[in-house]
């Protein structure tokens, strides 16, 4: 189970090039973080895998939402609780055409 979820708390870098005609092609995201849904969220590769394997580790999330990050800019998170009543996480913060995923609260 440790490592299972030290596996999530590694971080998972996805970026690419937009081109000079505003296509969106190749970007994994193709949606404004600021109005977002979770379907969105979920549609990013590798999103809805890690999603899946913490609902199998944990069965289904007590809370999800868009939070403010540090930088001012906002993050789509799922939080579980484990066996200890301890909360774990998996938020994910996107830019114009990268995300990152990672597994802390």
């Amino acid at each position: 189970m440790k490592k299972l979820t030290y596996l999530f708390l590694a971080l998972l870098i996805v970026a690419c090039g937009s081109d000079d005609n505003g296509s969106n092609d190749g970007c994994p995201i193709n949606f404004e973080c600021s109005t977002a849904t979770e379907n969105d969220f979920l549609n990013l590769e590798q999103v809805g895998e890690d999603y899946q394997s913490y609902i199998a580790s944990y069965g289904e999330p007590v809370s999800s939402g868009l939070v403010p990050d540090s930088d001012g800019g906002l993050n789509w998170r799922w939080v579980w609780l484990d066996e200890n009543g301890e909360e774990v996480c998996l938020t994910v913060t996107c830019s114009d055409c990268s995300y990152v995923i990672y597994g802390e609260c």
